[in-house]
């Protein structure tokens, strides 16, 4: 575990002096207008699926009861898109309201495990950029970072503005959750954001909730004692673990990784319950914003779907933009606002940042690409629909992809121009991708071929125009090295073997 009590410093002091003194008078409208600024609790919940939770749809297992009820008095978006299909660069654009070509950290998985081993700078996210801890930070509220690590390691860039951040949160338990809780307890006399993330429905799927769907009573209670047993190790050793356990019960399969995967879930929605819990008895919970979502999916063995990590239903993520890679749950419960609203339009992971800050009255930074969602349930006829843009940034190759309400357009990258150019440069002969998915929401037809008779030709030209225009503006990482606890928690994750 790292645990960091993080003091600004240098530019990074000086820039947070600018913005408070610059925006004095933004904090007393804020102040005008509520008497006692709203708390902030940010949850997500790595790995999570949109479609296997309850409040979206998922009927084949009760994996989310306190997630369902958090939704009948929040609101939903139905169609909300994640920046990446895996946790770095995902998160990051959580956190800065910039998609990754822009906020910069964007180097392939394989170049961070090059980086992990000292064969290369790490990817950082320059301090120039304000992150939503630091926006909020500058203006009073008490932040904490209490995440998995690994990937989220603070030596990326994502402690900055968090006063504390801890590590720990890989797999959950009590002591975690009320190490969380006790922090509130410290802090909840002013306003305080907290930003909570878990990696305990990430691999390896040890909660055995569901096993009994797909085995024979005897041999899923002995594999789930089996799971569950398996001690948390460094390196690779825990995934390896949990697959051979599976293994040696003739359960390393599709179907049992599915019961397993929405076991996790089950898992985290009993720990998400105790924490709602926990506000509520401290008197928290009409005071306190809170927000649940996800940076990515998980590719579950899918029929017609590429199996690049070898099987293609065990922690496979970040090859591609799927929607089950990138399509995650958004929940957002505002004190004073009416729940039990589901809201349509398509939203992106950079339009979280904005839209807590619009809640608090606080300015967004001028640099956010992203919008806030408060139109669509103030005024939603004034909302103008958006293509969400999502970049895979996992593998040699690179893709891109804008998700409209019906359509997905991508286009990919070859990795000799990636080698050549770098991840932001799309060259004219990338390979074009189009899918209805209205029509086919499994993405098996690719559209654009054949594309001519129809209106399919102006739609890819238009589509294409769009998400290169997105693109044109691409930051510029600072580099960095990554601690040595960093590197043990992303082996523990299956990302070093």
């Amino acid at each position: 575990m790292e645990v960091r009590e993080r003091m600004p410093s240098g530019r990074a002091a000086v820039r947070l002096a600018a913005v408070v003194l610059g925006l004095a008078g933004a904090i007393a409208l804020a102040c005008a207008h509520r008497e006692s600024p709203l708390n902030v609790v940010l949850v997500s919940v790595d790995t999570l699926r949109a479609d296997r939770l309850g409040a979206y749809g998922y009927t084949a297992r009760p994996t989310s009861p306190r997630i369902d009820a958090l939704a009948t008095e929040a609101l939903l978006f139905e169609v909300h898109v994640a920046a990446a299909p895996w946790t770095t660069p995902s998160h990051m654009s959580l956190l800065t309201g910039l998609v990754p070509t822009r906020h910069g950290v964007t180097g392939s998985d394989r170049g961070l495990r090059e980086a992990l081993k000292g064969e290369r700078p790490i990817e950082r996210l320059p301090e120039a950029i304000t992150t939503l801890a630091e926006a909020l930070a500058a203006r009073g509220w008490a932040t904490a970072a209490f995440t998995g690590g690994a990937t989220l390691d603070p030596r990326i860039g994502f402690d900055q503005g968090f006063g504390k951040y801890d590590t720990s949160m890989v797999k959950l338990d009590r002591a975690k959750v009320d190490r969380v809780l006790g922090w509130i307890d410290a802090h909840d006399e002013g306003p305080f954001f907290l930003f909570w993330h878990t990696f305990e429905v990430h691999a390896p799927y040890l909660a055995p909730d569901f096993l009994a769907d797909v085995l024979p009573p005897e041999r899923a209670r002995a594999l789930g004692e089996r799971l569950e047993a398996i001690p948390e190790r460094k390196g690779w050793k825990a995934v390896r673990a949990a697959k051979r356990v599976m293994r040696a019960y003739d359960a390393y399969d599709p179907e049992v990784t599915r019961a397993l995967y929405d076991g996790g879930i089950r898992s985290f929605d009993r720990w998400l319950g105790l924490f709602v819990d926990g506000l509520r008895e401290r008197g928290l919970w009409d005071r306190t914003l809170l927000v649940l979502t996800s940076d990515h999916g998980e590719q579950l063995g899918e029929e017609g779907r590429p199996a690049p990590f070898g099987d293609g239903f065990y922690n496979v993520h970040g090859h591609a933009l799927y929607e089950e890679l990138i399509h995650v749950p958004l929940i957002i419960r505002i004190p004073g606002v009416p729940g039990a609203r589901r809201i349509a339009p398509v939203t992106a992971s950079i339009d979280v940042m904005p839209t807590i800050l619009d809640v608090l009255d606080v300015p967004a930074p001028p640099e956010a690409q992203g919008r806030s969602l408060r139109p669509l349930w103030e005024r939603p006829e004034d909302w103008t629909p958006e293509a969400a843009l999502s970049e895979s940034l996992s593998e040699e190759k690179e893709m891109k992809s804008l998700r409209t309400e019906r359509y997905k357009y991508l286009l990919t990258i070859d990795a000799a121009s990636v080698a050549e150019r770098g991840r932001s440069f799309v060259p004219p002969d990338a390979r074009r991708t189009l899918f209805d998915l209205l029509e086919d929401p499994d993405e098996r037809r690719d559209l654009v071929e054949g594309a001519g008779a129809d209106d399919r030709t102006e739609r890819v030209a238009a589509l294409d125009a769009e998400l290169r225009g997105l693109l044109a503006t691409v930051g510029r990482p600072e580099k960095g090295q990554l601690s040595a606890e960093a590197r043990d928690g992303l082996e523990a994750l299956g990302y070093l073997q």
